[in-house]
C-alpha cells in the first residue's frame, strides 16, 4: 500500500511539472508572437530580435543589432530608392522599345522601298 502512495505522489509530481511547463511554453509563444507582430509593425524583418536564443546572443548579438539598425534607418530610404530604380528601369525599357520600333519601321521601309 505504501508503494501505491509513492507512485501516486510521483505521477502527481510529473503531471504538475508538465502542466507548469506547458503553461510556461504557452506564455513564451505568446510573447514571441507579440514581439514578431511589433517587429512587423515597425517595419523590421520578422525574426530579427524574436528569433534570438540565449546561446546565440553571445556571439551573434553585434551582427544582429547592426543589421537591425541598418534596416531601421534605411528602411524607408531603400523603399524610395527601390521605387526610383524601378521607375528608371521602366523608363529605360520604354526607350528601348521605342528604339526597337523605329528600327523595325526603318527596316520595313527599306524592304518596301
Amino acid at each position: 500500500m505504501e508503494a501505491a502512495w509513492i507512485l501516486v505522489v510521483i505521477f502527481s509530481f510529473v503531471i504538475i511539472i508538465s502542466a507548469i511547463n506547458n503553461r510556461h511554453e504557452l506564455k513564451k509563444r505568446k510573447l514571441d508572437a507579440a514581439l514578431r507582430m511589433q517587429e512587423m509593425s515597425q517595419g523590421i524583418k520578422p525574426g530579427t530580435y524574436s528569433s534570438m536564443r540565449r546561446s546565440e546572443r553571445t556571439h551573434k548579438y553585434k551582427h544582429t543589432i547592426e543589421t537591425a539598425d541598418e534596416s531601421d534607418t534605411l528602411g524607408s530610404w531603400e523603399k524610395e530608392n527601390n521605387r526610383a530604380q524601378v521607375k528608371k528601369g521602366i523608363d529605360d525599357l520604354q526607350k528601348r522599345l521605342d528604339n526597337i520600333e523605329t528600327i523595325m519601321n526603318s527596316r520595313k521601309g527599306n524592304s518596301n522601298g
